[in-house]
């Protein structure tokens, strides 16, 4: 079958490149000789592959341009267009499923992430490569993935491991690359830095020497050359590295090569800097000074920052030392491979010594001590752990002819097994045939099956749409008549009831569609990362009203809120609502409903348990099927249970029901939260719950010293709620856009209002001590609060509720479970309300507070302040400290106050209304400029210029020739 397969493929691959023109292996082939030695006369064949890919639209074309291009971008150091040239080729190859272009794509992808510090995420990524290398048999995929790991891996004998292990599959393959050139100096550098193992370490240096000539790879020698070097210096024969240096120099500008010819410039002002030979140190490092003018060029730009910055330390240049040692800081080796932070403490400390700064001396050099006894300790420990790879190599070899040998007896039992396979063959086709005769008369009949249930599902989703016109024309007038205060009692009653039959019906419609969209498999599941159990125990919540009302135990045993899943927000939220809506329809009075929920191996359990008269064991058969109903006096139409079942399933997960007759029910339901086991979903992004933490208690208590807006220029949130699940769910949705205070009742959330004036605040309605609708009233009729805009969130649903909370004062009021997307939208449109009223003050000439405010307390503020301003606003010396004193606030109360109304702190607001009155009096009288300055207040008339010029863009001089212009 394999083979068959392989035929196939061959096939294929042929089809494809016949299709294709010939030139752009040769244009590709030369691109890869040049670009380590001459990447501009490489990028010549990146635009023949260009020139290739539009006139013959060929796929292999298009393919290696952007793949090159994103190596030329890489040699050349600008990574961002890089790496946008590797996601094109990536995308490419991953939607035509050649997995060994895929697997090379995304290893460059890859090796960016970790280059720019994203460890995690290179590692996640080269474990998809891995995967998928395997199952290709990609060996240069299965090896980058191994040398990846080894290189994230801090333990140094499973390091060595993973290279040897590297080394092992090339010897299996007979074959060479640059990676395992790379892998043998990977070694070699281990033995050096583990000292007393320095022929190990010279003759992998001779084999990643020898295969870099092999498979023409120039990186591979100047890294073996560094390891050269490194060991003369180690063996203190600093001559003999000079002499490597000067080589390297000599062969780098023979063969054009520019990396060759800064590393031997950089590697010599090192050695020079031992010898103390400080002019040819100077004459090296100037060689390199166009590293210095390129933008994120490499580590070695940073090399050559600290080998200035010791010279003139050296020098006696401390003003010269500091700028390239700044500079330096700034590029540093990612991987640490140089000991680059080992010489950066090092150089800081000579020169804090040299400028007297010696507390940074000291602090640098414990951190740089610190640094070396590790070094010594890991010599120490990796002395022995080398000693015991020694045996595991001779274990590797044996291991290698194993396989070997395995490989060889396998041929021979394939051969064995070959005439066997061709006489059953012959046996297995008679039987396809007579299969495959029974197949197409079953699917004929599934497809029959499959068009009653399309016509089902069509007949269902045509009324749902049908239904909904006149549901909105039967509600919009119930509604209107509802509000009539001269209902009497029973017309009211009867009213309410067709509002609720009304209501039931919307929710009907909305399940008949939702079921239909599964049945005809265009339901997706959009699952994005979240806490799902702080989202049950907030939706929960929201039922405990109603369970009050029917005077139900209600209680909650929920777990793990800290833990991360994928999930689909409105199929939980479906599921859990119509299984707690029915366990406390179903639960009588005096009864217990109880619900738990934890997480475990990336499944969501929960499960909901309720007193009352059971189900008996032939109705739990039948209660997930559509339109069933337990009693046919029960309330719905049987579509509830079934929605869930059928979202359960969708989400990779099942629900059974048990119960025990004249006692309870108990409905235990499982999610699978892991996307990869998941089908037909789509991803929804959400960056910010990366970095996500849930609030603890502890961080939840507001600090009233050091609040969160004086670290950060975000609007302030204050979340009033006296359920710890739903302040930890609000504060996890707004973490990103808001700084967070928090308030477990309305009496600390007052306190906190009053004393930190925040931009919005969401209240919970019922809460201990003082609810929602006295927080909001105290806060509106308080001129410092007065402003502000207030959410209500509430599970008492109704009008007369809504109502109620808009009458004393609320902004707007939403119903518990609330959308988050939706109360984010709300929030951030009553935020941007303010900010248009802020903008519309700065285009006045005078206040006005009935433009200006959003109530009468504050039109009453604004009148207060304006009275103020007409006797004070003359006088040089009034300031913001005598302003907060006649307006009888704090500093910072005032402060934030008038930068929620008109976006200027006091003292801003007090020039800008000056400004503004010298605009009205240039406009109206002939008063020289001198004059009017001194007259609004500015008693510095170079002062009055420069702020006019910073408001108006003019001088005032300026403006009264443009005003008689005009």
């Amino acid at each position: 079958m394999r083979k068959v397969l392989s035929i196939f493929l061959f096939f294929g691959f042929t089809f494809l490149s016949a299709q294709e023109s010939p030139d752009y292996k040769d244009y590709h082939q030369k691109f890869k000789s040049l670009i380590f030695k001459n990447p501009d006369s490489a990028l010549y064949y990146v635009n023949k592959l260009k020139t290739d890919k539009e006139t013959n639209s060929s796929f292999f074309s298009s393919y290696y341009y952007h793949q090159d291009l994103g190596q030329y971008f890489f040699v050349k150091g600008q990574f961002d267009s890089s790496e946008h040239h590797y996601e094109k080729a990536y995308q490419l190859s991953s939607a035509k499923r050649i997995d060994s272009l895929t697997v090379n794509s995304n290893m460059w992808l890859a090796n960016h992430e970790y280059f720019k510090g994203e460890i995690k995420k290179s590692l996640l990524r080269y474990d998809d490569i891995l995967q998928l290398s395997k199952k290709a048999n990609y060996l240069e995929g299965i090896a980058s993935a191994y040398s990846m790991f080894a290189s994230a891996e801090p333990d140094l004998s499973k390091k060595m491991n993973l290279y040897l292990k590297i080394d092992s599959l090339y010897k299996i393959n007979n074959t060479q690359s640059s990676l395992l050139a790379r892998v043998n100096a990977y070694i070699a550098e281990i033995y050096l830095d583990a000292k007393g193992n320095n022929p190990l370490a010279k003759k992998y240096i001779e084999k990643c020497i020898e295969i870099s000539k092999n498979v023409a790879y120039p990186p591979g020698e100047y890294e073996a050359n560094r390891l050269l070097i490194k060991l003369s210096v180690q063996e203190n024969k600093i001559n003999e590295a000079i002499q490597l240096y000067e080589q390297l120099l000599i062969d780098g500008k023979k063969n054009g090569d520019p990396t060759a010819i800064n590393i031997a410039n950089i590697g010599l002002a090192k050695m020079y800097l031992k010898k103390k030979e400080y002019t040819k140190v100077e004459k090296h490092l100037t060689n390199v000074g166009a590293l210095l003018e390129k933008q994120n060029t490499s580590t070695l730009t940073g090399v050559v920052h600290l080998h200035w910055a010791e010279l003139f330390i050296i020098l006696n240049n401390p003003k010269e030392a500091l700028v390239h040692l700044e500079k330096a800081r700034q590029n540093p080796d990612v991987t640490d491979r140089l000991g680059y932070k080992t010489d950066l403490n090092r150089i800081e400390i000579s020169y804090y010594e040299l400028v007297g700064d010696y507390t940074n001396a000291y602090q640098t050099k414990v951190a740089y001590d610190k640094q070396i006894a590790f070094l010594k300790e890991q010599e120490n420990a990796n002395g022995f752990i080398l000693d015991e790879q020694l045996k595991f190599k001779e274990q590797q070899l044996q291991e290698v002819a194993l396989l070997k040998t395995q490989h060889e007896l396998a041929d021979t039992k394939q051969k064995a097994q070959r005439n066997f396979l061709l006489g059953i063959i012959i046996i297995t086709s008679l039987i396809g045939i007579f299969i495959f005769i029974l197949y197409r008369n079953r699917m004929k009949i599934n497809h029959k099956l499959r068009e009653v249930d399309a016509l089902k599902t069509d007949f269902f989703t045509n009324i749902s749409h049908e239904l909904r016109t006149p549901l909105t024309l039967i509600s919009a007038p119930l509604q209107e008549a509802l509000s009539n205060t001269t209902l009497t009692t029973d017309q009211k009653k009867h009213f309410e009831i067709a509002q609720k039959s009304t209501e039931r019906l919307s929710a009907l419609v909305d399940q008949l569609l939702e079921l239909s969209k599964i049945d005809s498999g265009n339901r997706k599941l959009r699952v994005q990362k979240g806490y799902p159990t702080q989202m049950i125990a907030a939706w929960s919540e929201s039922f405990s009203f109603l369970a009050q009302q029917k005077n139900i135990h209600f209680k909650l045993q929920i777990t793990n809120t800290d833990i991360l899943g994928w999930f689909d927000r409105d199929a939980i939220e479906n599921i859990i609502i119509n299984l707690l809506g029915n366990a406390i329809k179903y639960t009588p009075e005096k009864g217990a409903v109880l619900l738990n929920a934890n997480i475990d191996h990336n499944y969501l359990y929960f499960s909901i348990k309720n007193t009352g008269n059971g189900i008996s064991t032939t109705q739990m058969k039948t209660i997930f099927n559509r339109f069933y109903q337990t009693d046919g006096l029960n309330e719905g139409v049987g579509i509830g249970l079934s929605l869930v079942k059928e979202l359960t399933e969708l989400h990779g997960g099942k629900i059974d029901v048990s119960s025990e007759k004249q006692n309870w029910t108990h409905f235990n339901v499982s999610i699978c939260m892991d996307k990869i086991k998941l089908k037909n979903i789509e991803i929804i992004e959400n960056p910010d719950l990366e970095t996500l933490k849930v609030i603890t208690t502890a961080e939840a208590k507001t600090n009233l010293e050091e609040s969160p807006h004086k670290k950060n220029n975000l609007p302030i949130l204050l979340i009033v709620e006296d359920n710890k699940d739903v302040r930890t769910l609000l504060s996890n949705t707004f973490k990103s856009t808001y700084s967070i205070l928090q308030a477990a009742d309305g009496e600390k959330g007052i306190k906190i209002a009053l004393h930190e004036i925040p931009d919005i605040i969401i209240s919970d309605v019922m809460m201990p001590k003082k609810d929602g609708l006295e927080l909001t009233k105290t806060l509106k009729n308080d001129e410092r609060t007065s402003h502000i805009p207030i959410i209500l969130l509430t599970a008492k649903a109704g009008d007369e509720n809504e109502l109620m909370g808009i009458e004393f004062g609320a902004d707007d009021y939403i119903t518990k479970p609330f959308n988050q997307k939706i109360l984010q939208s709300k929030a951030t449109s009553l935020v941007a309300l303010r900010k248009k009223l802020q903008s519309r003050y700065s285009q006045e000439i005078i206040l006005r507070p009935k433009e200006i405010a959003v109530s009468s307390v504050d039109e009453k503020f604004l009148i207060k302040i304006q009275n103020i301003l007409d006797k004070k606003l003359v006088d040089p010396s009034f300031s913001a400290a005598e302003f907060s004193l006649c307006v009888s606030m704090s500093r910072m109360q005032l402060h934030r106050k008038l930068k929620a109304l008109t976006g200027l702190s006091t003292t801003e607001f007090i020039r800008s209304q000056r400004l503004k009155l010298a605009v009205h009096i240039l406009k109206t009288s002939d008063f020289n400029i001198s004059e009017i300055g001194y007259s609004v207040g500015f008693n510095n008339h170079a002062y009055f210029s420069k702020c006019f010029k910073e408001v108006y863009h003019c001088t005032p001089s300026e403006y009264i020739s443009l005003k008689n212009e005009a």
